[in-house]
């Protein structure tokens, strides 16, 4: 799937001139694939992520392919206050980040790995989501919606205090994923409140970690696909999907838990379930 660079055009001469060097954020990229911590990048403000993130992603795409999709970050008001940003970021995810259902994930090569339960949606028609200006057309061209619990890595240097332009020059640090049940959002009765209403409950060992809905999603889930596209700086391509955010909080992922999700949407369930391994 073909990615497209988005880098905010600056007229400001200072404010480009605090913008990493690419070569600097290549390296970055480069010690990340690697199992190392990543560097403060220097920035002071979101334009200067997006210009730091274009020279990262492009090195992350070299070894690991063309992205398969976003993944978007900071959509709760917590998550937002927590960090200092007034809105979502959004990063690449790729496609050997991404695990099935019911196996083990590994925690080898992570630094700081977390979990937290998430939503994916999945591009139907791409031309008519990038046209989408309500929810109801969002619905209409995704395809599918996917239990999924999300496990960033937060590999920032030791130290290294996150903000929201240092999460951004990092693509908000995706590391790994667990796909598990879907359906069709064509077959929910009411997609839009059926998605609005819909519930999450995350265990690890059996034990309740977080319960959510889908208003914890920007509002909505559906929200968070809008302001994506509105963003106008992602090749959606049919079948890419986008992560949609933290229903819940973040929590230490340590090897030997059994971790599952399990959803409500319009009345139909779905799961995921792993177990983590050193």
């Amino acid at each position: 799937m073909k990615y497209a660079i988005a880098i905010l055009a600056l007229t400001a001469g200072p404010a480009l001139a605090v913008c990493p060097a690419p070569e600097a954020m290549q390296r970055a990229a480069q010690g990340w694939l690697q199992g190392e911590r990543l560097p403060d990048p220097g920035v002071a403000s979101m334009e200067d992520a997006a210009c730091a993130y274009a020279a990262y992603r492009a090195r992350l795409e070299q070894e690991l392919g063309a992205p398969v999709g976003v993944k978007v970050g900071f959509t709760s008001k917590p998550a937002q206050e927590r960090f200092g940003v007034d809105g979502p970021v959004a990063g690449a995810l790729f496609q050997p980040m991404l695990a099935e259902n019911g196996g083990e994930v590994s925690l080898a090569g992570s630094r700081s790995p977390l979990y937290e339960a998430d939503l994916v949606v999945t591009v139907a028609d791409p031309v008519a989501l990038a046209a989408a200006k309500t929810r109801e057309e969002a619905a209409a061209a995704l395809g599918d919606v996917q239990a999924f619990v999300e496990m960033p890595d937060m590999a920032l240097a030791e130290g290294l205090k996150p903000n929201g332009p240092i999460m951004a020059s990092y693509g908000v640090i995706p590391w790994r994923g667990v796909l598990g049940d879907k359906i069709a959002i064509a077959d929910l009765a009411d997609p839009v409140a059926d998605l609005g209403s819909l519930t999450a409950v995350l265990k690890a060992d059996g034990q309740v970690m977080d319960e959510a809905s889908g208003a914890a999603l920007l509002g909505h889930p559906l929200d968070v696909v809008l302001w994506l596209v509105g963003q106008r700086g992602y090749d959606l391509s049919e079948g890419s999907i986008i992560s949609l955010g933290s229903l819940g909080q973040l929590h230490p992922a340590t090897p030997g838990l059994a971790i599952e999700a399990d959803y409500m949407v319009g009345g139909k369930p779905l799961k995921v379930a792993f177990t983590t391994v050193e």
